[in-house]
């Protein structure tokens, strides 16, 4: 369907008159066939063209208001709209697809796009899915994919305001992961405990997933010891059986490393915890935060104040809580056995929905650098083991509290926790972030470079959407989709999945999504069954 004429075009920017009838909306793709090439054009914005004088629309706008009927002599050539796009992709003859490296001619036709030319762009050959291509708020039944081999590794960030779907989003990326069925592992800590089951009655969860016996574990105060839960699932008339471990890891298991990657602890402080293992061993946590100050000041040799201990006791005490999860003589190793599930592709679910701020710290910290330092350990000493680990993400909700300009020092001294650690050299080991926040303002800028794949909804605040737009690419015209972005609905960029450009996606329903995969897999196994059968 023609959809305008081409009346303008500078660098990237094409300018077309929109036909009369002709429905265009912003982030709508659409095409420009001229000279043997197909260009991808996206609508970004829109601009009336008006050749009337000041006196006239003075008189046609009064006689508007009193109700009277409007004649203007060659409307269609003194008034119409345009509409403002870009060039966001050039396919030649040969139907090789790349950036554009020429423009439309001068009155060129503009046309819908069609599924063909949409599958050339290669949006849906990822194996993560998320959503659909949304032209405007309507939703074309192509799927928008992540590929989650380069994806993962080079970071994702879900930015979004009150509201505007990152849950839903989540619970999707961690269906996606799951239904991989081992060939990417993720971690989520979840302080809600809306991944399981959803978040009330009548929402669906990971366990409904028809891989979730098999491919999520889950670590929960639901069970007191290591084995598997039988999970109710009234919606599908059904129950999973799901591995599980207890959230429990014994104080003995940690090590200094673990308070000093949290960033709470200065320099003298950090000494002071490696003084006391040194000095107490295993028990070190335990005779820190029993001993007295002065005590443990003449105990570690005098070589550390009495203030600094006193300090670093408060902090310590403040992370390891009430001895809820961080418990003496349980025996269990909490951060060893994600590990294990890590490396054998698994989506590990860590509900923690009465843990304290700094409980929620210290044991994302924890399993964090358990997987870094694994990774790391193993491309270093055993590449070709750690060729045939899982790629992993580790996602880390409210990330401004961990990866904020003011937590990690702003532009002073820059104070490293694991997080910050694994924004900078994950990509190296296979160790990728899930960032999610809805304050992206507050995130260091080498974190939003960083991650090359960022999932963009609803931003209503300038200072947050400035920030991404300022640091990612294809961003340029995007301000007035992301301000207009309905819930759901978002602005996707993903260079290491091969995108060219801002994709226009409505993020899929989780209950919805969950039915397809749920169908999808009941399909399957009919298939199987008939083949054994006719065998």
């Amino acid at each position: 369907m023609k959809l305008g004429i081409v009346v303008w075009t500078e660098g990237v920017t094409v300018k077309f008159r929109i036909a009369q009838e002709a429905v265009v909306e912003r982030g709508m793709l659409v095409k420009v066939e001229d000279k043997g090439r197909t260009y991808i054009l996206k609508v970004v914005d829109f601009k009336p063209e008006s050749l009337l004088t000041p006196a006239e629309i003075a008189i046609i706008s009064s006689k508007a208001d009193k109700g009277e009927a409007v004649q203007l002599r060659e409307r269609d050539l003194r008034l119409y709209d345009t509409a403002i796009s870009t060039i966001v992709a050039q396919i030649d003859m040969d139907g090789e697809v790349h950036g554009p490296s020429s423009v439309p001619s001068l009155f060129a036709v503009v046309e819908e796009l069609e599924e063909e030319d949409l599958k050339a762009l290669r949006l849906h050959t990822g194996d993560i899915p998320i959503g659909k291509i949304r032209f405007g708020h309507n939703v074309i039944d192509v799927d928008v994919t992540l590929d989650g081999s380069k994806t993962i590794p080079h970071h994702v960030l879900v930015v979004g305001g009150t509201g505007a779907g990152k849950s839903n989003f989540g619970r999707v990326l961690a269906g996606s992961i799951l239904h991989t069925a081992g060939k990417y592992s993720l971690v989520i800590f979840d302080c809600e405990s809306e991944y399981l089951l959803g978040s009330k009655p009548g929402e669906m969860g990971l366990a409904h997933l028809p891989f979730s016996e098999e491919y999520l574990f889950l670590v929960s105060d639901r069970v007191q010891r290591p084995g598997r839960i039988r999970i109710e699932l009234p919606e599908l008339g059904e129950e999973r059986s799901i591995p599980a471990y207890p959230l429990k890891m014994d104080i003995t298991r940690l090590r200094p490393s673990d308070f000093t990657l949290t960033g709470e602890f200065s320099g003298p402080q950090e000494e002071l915890l490696w003084m006391a293992y040194k000095q107490f061993g295993e028990e070190w946590v335990h005779y820190l935060l029993s001993g007295e100050g002065r005590a443990l000041y003449s105990r570690l040799g005098r070589m550390s104040g009495v203030n600094t201990i006193n300090v670093a006791k408060r902090k310590v005490k403040y992370l390891t809580g009430e001895g809820d999860i961080f418990c003496r003589d349980c025996g269990y190793d909490l951060a060893g056995t994600v590990l294990s599930m890590i490396a054998k592709g698994r989506v590990v679910l860590i509900e923690t929905p009465f843990a304290t701020e700094g409980e929620e710290k210290l044991l994302a910290t924890v399993v964090a650098e358990r997987i870094f330092r694994a990774y790391e350990k193993m491309r270093k000493e055993l590449p070709d083991k750690w060729s045939q680990l899982p790629p992993v993400l580790i996602m880390v909700e409210e990330a401004h509290r961990y990866l904020g300009s003011h937590v990690l020092g702003g532009k002073g001294e820059i104070r490293e926790n694991i997080f910050s650690i694994i924004a900078k050299r994950g990509r190296k080991y296979k160790v990728g972030g899930l960032y999610i926040t809805q304050m992206p303002s507050e995130l260091m800028e080498t974190v939003v470079r960083q991650s090359l794949t960022k999932i963009i909804l609803s931003l209503p605040t300038r200072p947050d959407y400035s920030t991404i737009i300022n640091h990612s690419p294809y961003l340029d015209d995007a301000e007035a989709e992301i301000k207009t972005l309905d819930r759901g609905e978002a602005v996707v960029i993903s260079q290491p999945s091969g995108f060219r450009l801002a994709v226009s996606t409505r993020i899929y329903q989780f209950e919805e999504y969950a039915q397809r995969l749920i169908r999808e897999e009941k399909l399957a196994l009919q298939q199987r069954t008939a083949e054994v059968s006719n065998v």
